[in-house]
């Protein structure tokens, strides 16, 4: 019996921990694990608001930010704001605040001002992409609870359909119109169906990141529905096959 009673107590303890961060936008729109967010033109329009909440009713929550990967650029020219700091620019590997700590009360949500920015443009090539994750840790230092990743685009060639496919699928369709390849960029893994207007399945894979060529030379001529599928979010487009 108190092996079992032990059990119980540190199962409810652990899962206590489970989910114990949530990451919106400033208006309250959720923000999904691995979610990705794009823009095109460098300064105030860049900004990028986020809001970090502790969904503990009990348990204070010392929140950090860690810029896992950085692609085609150095990190520098996006402004990070989180807490107290403000920096212009941010490092793979660092972990922000870089000095002192955000701890969010119970139930509690941090300010309003935090946010990240695109100081500059900058120069090619792009996409310039930013891949931060959200995490909790105890007065040891040790990671507890769940954790949130999301990834911040810039490309000013990206055009305003492109920006709508990064939010929504985390994949940009290159072109509707194929002939023998459809061109994909990849910003977070996603399962690819491809059915005809019928609905039948005609292709399935699983995409990872990066730019991808998916051959379609021996589909017909017509009308195609591409479906993407990531942690539950599923997102679709068509596509011509000339």
């Amino acid at each position: 019996m108190k092996r079992i009673l032990l059990f119980t107590l540190a199962s409810i303890a652990f899962n206590g921990y489970s989910q114990s961060l949530s990451l919106s936008k400033l208006d309250g729109t959720p923000i999904n694990n691995n979610q990705v967010f794009g823009y095109n033109e460098a300064g105030d329009v860049s900004e990028f608001k986020f809001r970090v909440t502790n969904l503990s009713s009990t348990q204070s929550a010392n929140v950090k930010i860690v810029c896992e990967t950085i692609v085609n650029t150095t990190g520098e020219g996006l402004q990070i704001c989180y807490g107290n700091e403000c920096l212009s620019g941010v490092q793979e590997g660092d972990v922000y605040p870089t000095s002192g700590d955000v701890i969010l009360p119970p139930n509690g949500i941090n300010g309003n001002f935090d946010h990240l920015l695109k100081e500059t443009t900058g120069s090619g090539p792009y996409p310039h992409d930013y891949t931060f994750r959200f995490y909790q840790i105890n007065d040891s230092g040790v990671e507890i609870g769940n954790s949130i990743t999301m990834t911040y685009r810039f490309d000013p060639n990206l055009s305003v359909d492109e920006l709508n496919q990064i939010q929504t699928a985390g994949v940009i369709v290159k072109s509707t119109f194929v002939k023998n390849q459809l061109e994909l960029d990849v910003l977070k893994s996603s399962n690819l169906s491809i059915y005809s207007i019928n609905g039948k399945l005609m292709y399935n894979s699983v995409l990872n990141y990066g730019l991808q060529n998916v051959d379609v030379s021996n589909f017909s001529s017509g009308i195609y529905i591409v479906q993407f599928e990531s942690e539950g979010t599923i997102s679709s487009k068509k596509i011509i096959k000339e």
